[in-house]
């Protein structure tokens, strides 16, 4: 079952209602933009390269206008409006803010205490269970850890049809011998701080904790980017932001929709580094106010790139596709908390990695492996698909126009599971 995405080209603005189109779409830029060569290969920009940019200060703009308290809208963009984007900036999103304010910065500073304390509250990802946790065994240390605690707090969220898991993405969990994931997620922490913190202290590279994390089971190419991401806003792992990036499923869609043609993934973090480098020209060939983030300025690091390619996909789907509600952001934006372990003197030196070069492969169609479950968001039904060829960690949520168009069989096969009684996945126990 190929899922075709609609090619980025043909996407312009005359998909926005009469009266309410997309300022940051445009079919023409207001200057061509450059290509870029790598190894003797030229990649040619599609008018969604513009986008990105246009979409990255217009969305940082919004978050600095939701700082000084200014009121909503903070965009005439219809599309901004009436749908929820993460940030321009990765660390600026809720859960990397309370991460870095609740998680790291309080406690014990010893390296293992916090590897612990980031590994615990990067397994679930969710702020209510790291706080449930915290209230009832503060201080949360790896030097009294005792998994029946754990396990008295969680099962109990987990009667209570309390989500344990983040809903954004999967935490898929290994089989250790457990029925519940959250168990099996418990066993995990206990055999990664067995090593971790070593690992952390004496990686050379930045990328050798990443590719010693995904020889564990469940460990996926993402969530073990997102952990080291987490990790890096310590100073267990002091390390350049320029150094390490790692394409996800989500990002390569939108590199895809940037570019002309097939992009070769052996190429594709040459891309994104060409992007980080450059973003500058296409800010101002674009008459783009950008001022970057803090008072340092701080450009998009890879990081970002790759984050809001991911987001620039997700905005493009979403252009002219009616809402039944205009989204509303939960609660006021505080002070903003940066990590005080950016300031580290390592962080300056570059430690990139060099990989021998990889065999040109060119992605053709994502393929839909199977979908395995439904929900429905503000009036809007999504189903959690699980890609050929990706890890599970990788399942994405994709609106059901979409997947009617592009995989009908796929969404018929999940129903009839459905109808039969033959398939039950328990939302509590996986997200």
């Amino acid at each position: 079952m190929g899922y075709r995405r609609k090619r980025i080209a043909d996407a312009d603005a005359s998909d926005n209602p009469p009266g309410k189109r997309s300022k940051i779409h445009q079919s023409e830029a207001m200057s061509p933009p450059l290509t870029v060569t790598i190894r003797d290969q030229t990649f040619e920009p599609t008018p969604v390269f513009d986008t990105f940019w246009r979409f990255a200060a217009e969305r940082h703009a919004i978050t600095e206008k939701r700082l000084k308290g200014a009121p909503a809208p903070w965009t005439d963009d219809p599309t901004l409006q009436r749908y929820p984007f993460c940030n321009t900036y990765r660390v600026l999103d809720r859960v990397s803010q309370y991460l870095i304010a609740e998680v790291i910065q309080k406690g014990s500073q010893a390296s293992t205490e916090l590897v612990f304390r980031i590994l615990l509250f990067s397994t679930f990802t969710s702020i209510n269970t790291y706080e449930t946790m915290q209230d009832e065994m503060s201080p949360l240390t790896w030097s009294t850890y005792k998994r029946a605690n754990y396990e008295r707090v969680l099962r109990r969220l987990y009667d209570d049809r309390v989500s344990i898991y983040t809903g954004a993405y999967q935490k898929p969990a290994p089989n250790l011998g457990f029925a519940e994931n959250f168990m099996n997620h418990l066993a995990l922490i206990e055999v990664l701080m067995r090593d971790l913190p070593e690992k952390c202290e004496e990686a050379e590279y930045i990328a050798d904790v990443f590719e010693w994390l995904c020889t564990f089971k469940s460990m996926g190419d993402f969530t073990a980017y997102q952990l080291v991401l987490n990790l890096s806003y310590s100073s267990v792992l002091n390390f350049s932001d320029y150094d390490f990036v790692v394409v996800g499923l989500g990002s390569r869609r939108g590199l895809q929709r940037c570019f002309k043609g097939q992009i070769p993934r052996a190429y594709e973090v040459d891309i994104i580094r060409w992007m980080q480098l450059t973003q500058p020209d296409h800010f101002s060939r674009l008459n783009l106010k950008f001022k970057g983030l803090g008072f340092n300025a701080r450009p998009m690091m890879l990081c970002d790139i790759e984050h809001t390619l991911c987001e620039i996909d997700k905005y493009v789907r979403k252009l002219g596709t009616p809402s039944r509600r205009t989204f509303q952001p939960s609660g006021k934006l505080t002070k903003i908390c940066l990590p005080k372990a950016w300031r580290h003197h390592a962080r300056r030196q570059l430690r990139i990695k060099c990989e021998e070069e990889a065999e040109t492969e060119f992605i053709e169609k994502f393929v839909v492996e199977s979908i395995q479950l439904h929900r429905d968001v503000d009036g809007e039904r999504e189903f959690l698909v699980y890609w050929s060829g990706y890890s599970d960690d990788e399942a994405s949520w994709e609106p059901e126009d979409m997947l009617a168009d592009d995989a009908p069989n796929a969404i018929r096969e999940y129903w009839k599971r459905v109808h039969k009684g033959t398939y039950y996945l328990s939302p509590f126990d996986t997200y």
